[in-house]
């Protein structure tokens, strides 16, 4: 597990860089690192899916579009 050292107090940095703590260092456990293999298969599956959908709407749209412009354009 990884922690994150914390200060519960006012934290200053003097002239050469070093921090001072007006209180006490605190150690507080911080969440695992991101793993590839804690994703669902199905889930990202679907959000893929919603992805494609929504940029496959546009650019139908806007084809679609395209098309109109283009015929009155011409008319």
């Amino acid at each position: 597990m990884i922690n994150a050292l914390t200060c519960n107090g006012d934290l200053t940095v003097s002239v050469e860089g070093v921090p001072f703590c007006a209180g006490t260092w605190e150690l507080i456990p911080m969440p695992e690192h991101f793993d590839i293999q804690q994703l669902d298969p199905m889930t990202l599956g679907a959000f893929f899916g919603v992805g494609f959908s929504l940029v496959a709407t546009v650019l139908i749209g806007s084809l679609g579009a395209k098309a109109v412009l283009d015929f009155i354009k011409r008319a």
